[in-house]
């Protein structure tokens, strides 16, 4: 039977179309901003995404963006996301999307406990995983970008950068704060060092751009026999390339965010990246990363203390890192301490 959180019609318009409207439906625990959910049908288990606008007043759009994103990928590049199998709406109530269920284990799982060389390797197959993407963002880029444009949500621009800058300076002493994603950024945050984030803008906004994943954390990498398969599509972009991978070397299982910087710079010079971009995407997405792993921290202590301590651990490699990639962009030391102060001074206890 279905899980009582699952919303009936929901339930009723996903499993009309795949048989079995009795097959048990078990919750999953998951970093994103969606329900889950593991359904048992026969043969072959599979996994619906649930958008609820109680969750995201964007739900909609985001559906929209991952149910074509997944169709498209599975024509041009089969394996490289799950298959997408039903979809359906309910507007201004839900929305819904059945896909193929590619496995339980993500890249995240296994890489606290994993050797040096076995995280080399593990970083390779997802590197191989984003090489696939690239060659199919080049192939269809028309179609992706059109795709990517089809609302205003997730672009890269200044005022979206801010609203995140805004928001992590926001959540990080108070992880029940919850600003609009309209409110204006220095509204939201008027102590904020806006002279100094600057710097750590710039360089995004004056780099070239690609069709990005968005996302490429390996939270979001999935294990299937060797190779991995990519989910979470939903914020399909366009912007500079050196995101999604600050996105996959930035994430706290790697190892110490010294090891990695020396790592990241020979990955980001193999693919031709640009090296100040990659710094300035690596402070956002840690900072950002910091804050939301402060207030999913918080609001899974109870529910979920296991996933808790695991968002509390990565808290402080998130700070380093972002401390470390502001380090490669302001070159004035008294500015670089008055930035590391402003940040530890809205540092939660951990």
């Amino acid at each position: 039977m279905p899980d009582p959180d699952v919303p009936a019609p929901l339930c009723a318009a996903i499993t009309a179309g795949l048989g079995d409207a009795a097959a048990p439906w078990r919750p999953l625990a998951t970093d994103g901003r969606h329900r889950m959910w593991l359904v048992a049908i026969q043969p072959h288990p599979l996994v619906v995404k649930g958008y609820l606008p109680e969750i995201d007043i964007y739900y909609a759009h985001r559906w929209r963006r991952e149910e074509r994103a997944l169709d498209l990928l599975h024509r041009y590049a089969p394996g490289l996301a799950p298959q997408p199998l039903a979809a359906a709406h309910a507007p201004g109530q839900w929305a819904a999307l059945a896909m193929q269920h590619v496995g339980h284990r993500t890249l995240a799982v296994g890489l606290p406990a994993a050797s040096d060389s076995e995280r080399d390797q593990a970083l390779n197959t997802a590197l191989h995983a984003y090489g696939r993407f690239q060659e199919i963002t080049a192939k269809f880029g028309p179609m992706l970008r059109a795709l990517a444009h089809q609302s205003d949500l997730d672009r890269i621009t200044r005022r979206t950068l801010e609203r995140r800058y805004a928001s992590a300076f926001v959540r990080l002493p108070d992880p029940t704060a919850s600003p609009a994603p309209t409110d204006s950024p220095r509204r939201t945050a008027p102590n904020a060092p806006w002279d100094l984030l600057n710097s750590l803008i710039r360089p995004l906004l004056h780099s070239p751009r690609r069709i990005v994943h968005n996302g490429f954390s390996p939270l979001n990498l999935i294990w299937n026999d060797d190779r991995l398969v990519v989910i979470d599509w939903e914020t399909l972009a366009v912007a500079p390339p050196e995101i999604d991978f600050a996105d996959l070397l930035t994430f706290p299982g790697w190892g110490s965010p010294d090891r990695m910087a020396h790592r990241s710079a020979a990955v980001i010079a193999d693919h031709r990246l640009r090296l100040d971009t990659f710094w300035a995407a690596a402070a956002e997405r840690s900072l950002t990363y910091a804050a939301t792993a402060h207030v999913r921290s918080h609001r899974l202590r109870t529910a979920n203390p296991t996933l808790a301590d695991a968002y509390q651990q990565r808290l402080p490699v998130y700070l380093d890192w972002f401390h470390l990639a502001a380090a490669e962009l302001i070159r004035d030391q008294a500015a670089r301490d008055r930035l590391r102060a402003t940040v530890a001074a809205l540092r939660p206890n951990t």
